[in-house]
């Protein structure tokens, strides 16, 4: 049962997108009926206008949302993304149409620009958040947003408390994307993430962050355990079954309020080296907002398994197809795009005088990961990797 604000921002929604048709419909002889035809996303796009100089162009918020997780392969599916003709991508210079548009750092084959990075903000005005949303927005004329979806990609996104609030509160459309994570066995990713970072800001050795964000974990779910017997939830077993309101004030109270419940050395949470692994709240708080339906999760190991299968599952959920008119010519050139590699920690120079942590560290960790990917894999019905370890 919907409650009245949910009715009201469905029907805020239906408004907006019965505007942004009939925007783009007044706009005349270059909408006739044989580009409507011929613009497969038109009934998706939530635009507005955007006066130039030389034409008149629109901005649209994104259509699909790429999410994360952190340091699990999801440049490289943001990447695969955008090699599709019909798929362009929100970014920092202002939106890209092509992998070929690189105006920012490269670094290892990571446009590091592509990564819009506009709700990972804590404390931040809405009115600050949307202006830097639109400066990441690609400007599309007008007679051809329907020609292309817009990819939205923060592998930050999934992980920081605040972002799936903003989004809801935010995007008119928040309801209508579709969004997508890829996750990694999340001991194999603490290690690569612990060395992406102890590269450039990290300065603690592996034993002191796995250590560190034990300590916070146990504390944060102290904290939330509380606020539940607080808020006199008996029947509640998360944060994340509770209504919105909710469950943003608890994250106020407990993950930033204290700041033994998080990690502290960056205020972006960059280092949260052991919770970013904790997948399964994480997409708790994402499905109670949006709907298990409008995601899709996979992990890095079930790609590695068939690249070409899930690519064709991914593209099929987010609303294109893969091979045919509009996308790759046939099979043989989707291999080859996806074949390419990018963002390949081990092209990161510095990288190989970082020492491996030890196998008592690394089982350490597995075990603590342990109940967390148990609870994942019932919350998504599937198991994503192998836990048994010799």
């Amino acid at each position: 049962v919907q409650s009245d604000c949910e009715d009201a921002m469905d029907a805020s929604l239906a408004l907006l997108q019965g505007q942004s048709r009939a925007l783009l419909a007044a706009r005349g002889s270059r909408l006739d009926r044989t580009a409507n035809a011929a613009a497969p996303f038109l009934q998706r796009k939530v635009c507005h206008d955007v006066e130039t100089s030389d034409a008149s162009m629109a901005q649209c918020y994104p259509d699909v949302m790429l999410i994360g997780a952190a340091k699990a392969g999801s440049t490289s599916i943001a990447t695969y993304m955008m090699e599709h003709p019909q798929v362009i991508i929100q970014s920092q210079d202002g939106g890209s149409f092509s992998v070929n548009e690189t105006h920012g750092e490269v670094i290892a084959g990571k446009v590091i620009d592509w990564e819009a990075r506009v709700f990972d903000r804590h404390l931040t005005p809405d009115s600050d958040l949307m202006e830097a949303n639109w400066a990441t927005a690609p400007k599309v004329p007008v007679d051809q947003v329907g020609n292309y979806l817009q990819l939205h990609y923060s592998p930050s996104y999934i992980y920081f408390p605040d972002t799936p609030f903003h989004v809801a509160d935010l995007y008119p459309n928040a309801k209508a994307i579709k969004y997508i994570a890829i996750l990694r066995e999340p001991v194999a990713r603490a290690v690569s993430h612990w060395k992406f970072h102890r590269v450039k800001t990290e300065h603690r050795s592996f034993e002191q962050s796995v250590e560190q964000g034990i300590s916070q974990r146990r504390a944060l779910e102290a904290c939330y355990a509380e606020a539940l017997r607080r808020e006199s939830k008996a029947s509640v077993m998360y944060v994340e079954d509770l209504p919105a309101a909710t469950q943003r004030k608890i994250v106020n109270e407990c993950f930033w309020g204290k700041p033994q419940c998080h990690d502290t050395t960056d205020p972006s949470l960059c280092h949260a080296t052991v919770d970013k692994g904790v997948y399964v709240d994480q997409l708790r708080r994402w499905f109670s907002l949006f709907g298990r339906d409008n995601f899709f999760v996979f992990s890095l190991e079930e790609w590695a398994q068939d690249p070409m299968g899930m690519y064709l599952k991914l593209a099929d959920f987010a609303g294109y197809s893969a091979i045919g008119p509009g996308g790759f010519k046939d099979a043989a050139e989707m291999k080859e795009v996806l074949s390419r590699e990018y963002n390949d920690g081990d092209e990161l120079a510095l990288e190989k005088f970082v020492p491996e942590p030890s196998d008592e560290m690394k089982e350490k960790l597995r075990e603590f990961y342990e109940p967390y990917d148990e609870a994942l894999f019932e919350l998504l019905g599937r198991r994503l990797w192998n836990t048994t370890h010799s």
